[in-house]
């Protein structure tokens, strides 16, 4: 009998064929150990423009209503799609969207690692990257320099004060203003410190401080705060802990972090990066495992919200093959993780202990079945062995189902 899992989890279907693997492992894969409400939501672009984005609206709603979504690969048209496709207008990043709605404060995204899959940096293992979601360079705005001159920083405040904080000499060029809430950075500090506690691992914040002193240093202090008053305890009891500085009391420096992670020394860990720094350093490290269709990836809110999605693209050179022959193709493996991953979270929401271990088990189902010999053409043709077949979608889910069933 499938176990009930309480409430309702969202399921965002996107573009290509992924409506169509989406339907595969919620049918024929999750609904054999599961029973749950889904509350499905079209975001294709053809449906965003057809209800001038209600169907992106609805979905967040939902998303934030019920905590827990898998989202599945969509299309930021560009100007030529947007013509080619027939589109009102050009949509933005259904992503983007997304995060504002929920305050979304990390992306977590983990390399999934089946032994024998061969890696490009064969030393790493088990290193997560905590992208910070908002704030940096994201949003900020630039602009030209016209001539040789002076550029001044001035603070108008709310009580109609003003002061100039900063006053640079430029020359005919370009120019570039960040700037971070404490409350925007005490979101990733709790959403990064609370998945600490959910995947059991240590966590390590890098930055440049002696470059930015003021600007990275308010991030350790913040990470700092946050954990003493809420998570401490909680690190203690598990054996983890918060690292904010090397053992000569310095900030841990993004370039010497970087360089370490190739060599092993920072395994089973989750760095912490700023928005750009991990932006990218998450697709850094997924190359130096397989690549970005074997990752494990999240979007967490401050408030426990939780958007699970595979961090690939919609790889439309493989629709003509599900339209042609009727077969899916491409690898579902990190969308299965994306399933599982919303599953655990909303049953870890619901204090479902039972829930948590059956979606772990059915992660572990998954990397089992390819460890066996199981696996899509992209991954079959990584291993030495060539006699090894690539399996459709459809079979290599058919197998990932029979894994479970003997676990359980």
């Amino acid at each position: 009998m499938a176990y009930k899992i309480e409430g309702s989890i969202v399921d965002m279907t996107g573009d290509g064929v992924w409506p169509e693997m989406s339907k595969l492992i919620r049918e024929e894969l999750i609904a054999k150990t599961f029973d749950i409400d889904w509350k499905i939501h079209d975001l294709s672009l053809k449906t965003r423009d057809k209800t001038n984005d209600r169907s992106l609206d609805d979905a967040v709603a939902d998303l934030i209503e019920h905590k827990a979504t898998v989202k599945g690969p969509t299309i930021t048209p560009t100007p030529k799609q947007t013509i080619d496709m027939g589109l009102s207008k050009q949509w933005g990043s259904p992503n983007g969207k997304i995060r504002r709605a929920i305050n979304g404060a990390v992306i977590m995204r983990t390399p999934l690692e089946p032994n024998n899959i061969p890696k490009n940096s064969p030393k790493i293992s088990g290193v997560t990257t905590a992208r910070q979601a908002v704030g940096g360079i994201y949003g900020a705005p630039n602009f030209d320099v016209p001539n040789k001159g002076t550029i001044k920083i001035i603070f108008e405040s709310e009580d109609g004060t003003t002061q100039t904080l900063a006053e640079k000499q430029a020359e005919k060029g370009v120019a570039l203003l960040t700037t971070e809430s404490d409350e925007a950075i005490k979101d990733f500090a709790y959403a990064t410190l609370g998945q600490g506690v959910s995947m059991n691992k240590s966590v390590l914040l890098c930055a440049k401080s002696s470059i930015k002193p003021i600007y990275d240093t308010r991030f350790s202090d913040i990470f700092e705060e946050v954990f003493n008053e809420y998570y401490a305890n909680d690190y203690k009891y598990l054996g983890i802990e918060l690292m904010l500085r090397d053992p000569a009391g310095d900030a841990y420096l993004i370039d010497g972090v970087v360089s370490k992670i190739p060599q092993g020394k920072l395994n089973n860990m989750i760095i912490a990066f700023q928005n750009y720094d991990g932006d990218v350093a998450s697709d850094q490290i997924a190359g130096e495992n397989s690549s970005l269709g074997m990752m494990d990836s999240i979007l967490v809110s401050a408030d426990s919200i939780l958007l699970a999605d595979p961090p690939h693209g919609t790889a439309p050179d493989l629709d003509k093959f599900w339209h042609e022959d009727g077969k899916l193709v491409a690898n579902p493996t990190a969308y299965i993780f994306a399933y599982a991953e919303a599953i655990r979270h909303k049953a870890e929401l619901n204090n479902q202990e039972e829930g948590v271990k059956l979606a772990i088990a059915l992660k572990k189902a998954t990397i089992a079945t390819i460890e066996a010999g199981y696996m899509t053409g992209d991954l079959a043709g990584l291993v030495k062995d060539k006699n090894i077949p690539a399996l459709t979608a459809q079979e290599f889910v058919s197998k990932v189902k029979e894994t479970m069933s003997s676990s359980l």
